[in-house]
């Protein structure tokens, strides 16, 4: 046999098979679907816990209930938000989940801030294209993470001018409810419909469509009924069936 000389990535280098998980996840809908409960249900998960909320909206009164172990951070300015996802992309730490909670609501803040620096004050364009920076680097660091990533965001219906279709999409400011979405490996929509028995329950739609934004890159189901984190990489572990 012969042997080859060791090549300067070879740490790096894994099987196929250990890369079949989600390094990041967008899920997004209407509010008070069931979007942050989904999210914290990581915590289910031994492999990935513990659990860190960056909670820019003061929604995690959601998750109280079931899934009390999740650790909460409130990010209401765009300061602190910043600093706690750099520290998170930066620093060694015990996370093996983070959920960004909304996304849009932190983007909101940035593009002010954004918007108030010296050299774009006059220039209206400026501060659009320092969100755009900001958030696709972001997006990029939390894919590439050493844990798993889940944005969560609001919906918005976007209707075509030309054809008048209405298309489901993320609501996040500027190019970046087009662009985001490529990233992530799984994006789903997140809703609530009646059973043939009038009962309600979350559903969540996974494959690519002319309605949603959504898709993945495990087969997975393109409907799923009461999902959670286990559903997902329970499909995942069986094939995506």
């Amino acid at each position: 046999m012969t042997d080859f000389p060791k090549l300067p990535f070879e740490k790096g280098i894994k099987k196929a098979a250990q890369l079949n998980k989600p390094n990041s996840i967008l899920v997004y809908g209407d509010p008070k679907r069931g979007k942050s409960w989904f999210a914290a249900s990581a915590a289910q998960i031994a492999s990935l816990s513990p659990v860190l909320v960056l909670d820019t909206e003061g929604g995690s009164t959601a998750i109280s209930r079931d899934w009390p172990d999740v650790d909460v951070v409130a990010c209401d300015t765009h300061e602190k938000f910043d600093s706690a996802i750099n520290a998170l992309l930066d620093q060694k730490h015990q996370y093996k989940t983070v959920i960004i909670d909304t996304l849009g609501v932190a983007m909101d803040r940035a593009e002010r801030v954004f918007g108030d620096k010296p050299e774009n004050r006059n220039n209206k364009f400026g501060k659009y294209g320092d969100l755009k920076q900001w958030i696709t680097d972001l997006s990029r660091k939390l894919h590439a993470a050493p844990f798993l990533g889940i944005i969560v965001a609001h919906a918005l219906d976007e209707k075509d001018e030309q054809t008048g279709a209405v298309k489901t999409i993320p609501l996040l400011p500027g190019s970046a409810r087009n662009t985001l979405p490529s990233v992530p490996d799984i994006v789903a929509y997140l809703t609530t419909e009646a059973d043939g028995d009038g009962e309600i329950h979350r559903v969540m739609y996974m494959q690519s469509s002319d309605r949603l934004v959504s898709g993945n890159r495990f087969g997975l189901p393109g409907r799923l009924v009461d999902p959670s984190m286990k559903k997902i990489m329970d499909k995942i572990a069986e094939g995506g069936k």
